[in-house]
Parts: C-alpha cells; structure tokens; sequence
C-alpha cells in the first residue's frame, strides 16, 4: 500500500478501505442509470463508459481514439463516470476534507486515488469484478488536462495486468512504422506530432499514448485530442476547426483540440514501433541524432509518467525496462528549425 499523505484522512482510508468497501462502492454507482454510453479500446481491453449525467456525456465522450474492433479479443472493463448533480451521494470513499492532501490506496484487489485540493476528483477501480469509477463534485471544476486526457490513473490500473502502459510522450508513424518521442513538457512533441498529422502521418497522440512493452514492441492511439500552445496556433491553422475551447494551466493559454470533431478523416492510430527517440531542442539548424543511454530515456519516461499517474511505479518501471531493452536503439533528436526536414529526418530513422 502506498499513500500519498499522513495525515488523520489518509489514515482513515488505510484502515478502512477494504476490496469490500471498494466494490461496494463502484457497484451502488454502475448501478444508476447512465444517460449515455460509449466503448472504447485502450490497448487490449474493451473498456464501456457509463456517463450518469449529459455534462459528463458532452465533456468526455469525444476524448478517446478507438472504439474495439468487432470479436476482437481482451477483457473487459467497465467505468461509471458521475459528478455530484447525478442524483447518487458523494462515494463513501471521498474523505470529509475534500480540499486536504491527495490520498492514494493501491493493492492487488483495488485502487483509490483522490486528488484533493489538485482536483475533487475519485479515481477507483475494483481489479477483481474490471469495474471502475470517476466522481468528481462538481463537472464544471473539471481542469483542462482532465477534460483532454481523461481518467489516466484509472486506466493505468486496468492496464497493471497486461503488456501495455499509458506513457508521457508523443507518437506518430510513417507507412506502418511508428517512433515514440520523449522528453519533458515543452519539449516540443506536441508541435512535431501535429506537423506529422498536417503531412498525412499517423498520429497516436501528442501527450500520452499507449505503448506495448513486451517482444512485439507498438504504439497505440489514446486520446483523439491535442492541446496546443499559442505560440503554435499560427503554424497549423488547417486544425483550427478542431478547437472547442481555451483553457489556462498555471497562467498559460491552451487551444484545446479535439479531431472526432472534424468533418474529414484524419489518420489516428497506432503502429508497431521501430524508434524510440529523447526530444531534445539544442538550437539546431537541421535535425541531428546523437547517441543517448537506456538509463537517460527511462529516467525521462519514468519522470514525466509519473507525475500524472501516481501509484503505478512497480508495474510502470517493469514495462519501461521491458521496452528499453527490446531491439531499439535509443537516441537523442534535435528536430532543428523546419517541420519537414524533421519529418524527413524521422521517416529515415523508422524505415
């Protein structure tokens, strides 16, 4: 068990949430009746989302990638997404002081995540029935990197038991083979996979995407959304049809994009993986790849990762290494100045 605080909250949830409680509570919720659902496919897993409420329907439904092929295998799982107008009381899981220190349990049967003061948002997922529950207070105080890339811990905790992992980075490939880009926010990943998507490659996200991390190395499309800095707008004015809001993190405007919005096809979706490359923007004119150890591209994936899905370490770190010491060779990557030598530059690496 790992918790995030000591104080008399998170004590109150070490002693008392048990797998029973947690059931229990994810199954009072899966049973309301949900105003809309939708299924999506994350890795292998067939997920089926119960949105209890239309906000909720409105705000999250169009954030993910795929929905599962028909027949296709995997298991399972479902997950109830609530606020606090549904109808149903706060979860008995949501500790009394809801602005406090964030609170995790994690074990072999469940996990809980509440955020606290970050964001009054429940993460809770019952691993033995693959049922799962997002609460949140209020859908209105939802913050901006929730509404774009939504339920990540809560994902993260499916994916324990399986070959995949939900990583901090970006994705994109060409003629069916893909490199996965890493390095820290503001990095540039999100302005070099958008300027592969403008130029007809596909695209498996610009923040976090889905990777396999056992002998057949891919990536995998999570999210359908991007969420673009002002100073980039201007450069992919042909994706300003897929803007539905503007939002602010830490005093910082976003352009938040959401392609099941746009009218035309666009290439979303994974590939398996030929490159796995540290993005790292050293004034170059032209693109340059430097060599770079296992160890410096695990500490960036592991870093970033982290911080947005607490409570994951073992599993995560096990599948990083399991990636990193597949037939890959890891290198540095300075884009340089120009979108398409960049993209020049990465269709040499993958092919």
């Amino acid at each position: 068990m790992a918790l995030a605080a000591a104080d008399r909250d998170s004590r109150r949830i070490a002693s008392e949430e048990d797998g029973s409680l947690v059931a229990a509570t994810i199954a009072a919720a899966a049973e309301q009746p949900a105003v809309q659902a939708r299924q999506v496919a994350i890795g292998s897993l067939k997920l089926r989302l119960h949105f209890l409420t239309h906000a909720l329907a409105a705000m999250f439904a169009g954030a993910f990638a795929a929905a599962p092929e028909d027949g296709a295998g995997g298991e399972s799982w479902e997950l109830t997404v609530a606020d606090g107008s549904c109808g149903m009381p706060p979860p008995a899981l949501v500790p009394p002081d809801r602005d406090g220190d964030m609170l995790l349990h994690a074990d072999a049967e469940s996990y809980i995540l509440w955020m606290g003061r970050h964001a009054q948002a429940l993460y809770a997922v019952d691993r033995r029935r693959r049922r799962a529950l997002y609460w949140v207070e209020d859908a209105a105080r939802v913050p901006a990197w929730e509404r774009s890339r939504p339920f990540l811990p809560i994902l993260q905790a499916m994916l324990d038991g399986t070959p995949w992992i939900a990583v901090h980075g970006a994705a994109i490939a060409w003629q069916g083979r893909a490199v996965l880009l890493a390095g820290p926010g503001r990095a540039g990943k999100t302005s070099l996979a958008l300027a592969g998507l403008a130029a007809g490659w596909r695209f498996a996200g610009d923040d976090f995407v889905l990777v396999r991390t056992d002998a057949s190395p891919e990536v995998a499309a999570l999210y359908a959304t991007a969420r673009l800095r002002d100073d980039m707008l201007g450069r992919f004015g042909a994706l300003e049809p897929a803007r539905r809001e503007i939002s602010f993190d830490d005093g910082e405007r976003r352009h938040e994009l959401a392609f099941n919005t746009l009218p035309g096809p666009l290439a979303i979706g994974g590939a398996p993986l030929a490159a796995v490359l540290l993005l790292d923007r050293r004034g170059a004119a032209k693109p340059v790849f430097a060599p770079v150890t296992r160890t410096a591209l695990l500490n960036a994936l592991a870093a970033t990762t982290a911080v947005a899905t607490p409570g994951h370490e073992p599993a995560r770190m096990g599948k990083l290494l399991n990636l990193l010491a597949a037939p890959l060779v890891p290198r540095r990557f300075d884009p340089g100045r120009d979108f398409a030598a960049a993209l020049a530059a990465l269709a040499e690496a993958v092919a």
